[in-house]
């Protein structure tokens, strides 16, 4: 664990210069055993929170903000830096890489590419995606920046609003453009499609903008699906129930991209089961 508490440290140390919140590290030690004592910021994350009724929406887009001025905060580290911290990039070939597992423990066990036809044009589709995102200039990203890893620091003074602060930050490296903003507003967050819009304002109506956020988007939700079914095989299934929305986003995201428009309705079709809306679930 040294390796990991290492860049646990130095992460932490990047981040925080470039003024992104995270838990106060107290202490900590690499001696015979090896430990970081950090901030006790409590047992809930804003994802918990707002599943649990007590975050209101204005509260939570009032955190969604905040949060994506960190994203920038991030993309604005030196990339040698962020490099140097020793975790590969999130590139073309990692990015193919994880999608291997969703086939592995989602779509091949549930029969859904079955049709040698249709998994042959998913997984070309796939390695298009992947090649847009990869052919992207690199930018640092938390590369797992959702609401399970944002937790809210209760307000120095009275009346002021709670700090966003980020965790599970070890896993700095260089990615795709837009990766941390695609999973901030899709990963196991239950947005409708208008609050989604508002906060998408930011990248204006630039088209290769948009386009890379849907491909990151397109890719994070299929990644995610085959992590949450590897999660549930490994007796841990309390994440089963994003996988139908993640499913969902992902057939939506395809059919905004040029290479996906054509395949995107059959996968809604062929895969109804799976991507249809649940009864009281936000679109």
């Amino acid at each position: 664990m040294a390796d990991v508490a290492a860049r646990f440290l130095a992460a932490t140390e990047l981040l925080s210069s470039a003024g992104v919140p995270l838990p106060r590290v107290e202490r900590h030690s690499f001696g015979e055993q090896v430990w970081v004592l950090l901030e006790d910021l409590g047992p809930r994350t804003v994802f918990d929170q707002w599943e649990a009724g007590d975050l209101s929406p204005a509260a939570l887009d009032r955190c969604l903000t905040e949060a994506m001025a960190h994203i920038d905060r991030i993309q604005l580290l030196p990339p040698d830096s962020v490099h140097a911290l020793g975790s590969p990039p999130l590139d073309r070939d990692l990015l193919r890489t994880e999608l291997d597992l969703t086939w592995e423990r989602f779509l091949e066990p549930r029969g859904l590419v079955r049709n040698a036809t249709l998994a042959e044009r998913l997984r070309s589709l796939c390695n298009a995606v992947c090649e847009r995102l990869g052919s992207a200039t690199p930018v640092p990203c938390h590369r797992d920046f959702m609401v399970r890893n944002l937790m809210l620091r209760a307000p120095a003074r009275e009346g002021a609003e709670p700090e966003v602060v980020v965790i599970d930050h070890q896993d700095l490296r260089l990615g795709p453009p837009h990766y941390d903003l695609a999973s901030l507003l899709n990963d196991s967050l239950k947005l409708s499609a208008g609050q989604r819009r508002g906060h998408l304002a930011v990248l204006g109506e630039d088209v290769e903008e948009l386009a890379l956020y849907h491909a990151a988007l397109a890719q994070r939700m299929l990644k995610i699906v085959g992590t949450f079914a590897h999660f549930a095989a490994l007796g841990d299934d309390r994440h089963l129930p994003l996988i139908r929305p993640a499913l969902r986003r992902f057939v939506d995201a395809l059919d905004v991209l040029a290479e996906g428009r054509e395949l995107a309705p059959r996968l809604r079709r062929e895969w109804a089961a799976f991507t249809a809306e649940a009864p009281g679930e936000p679109a």
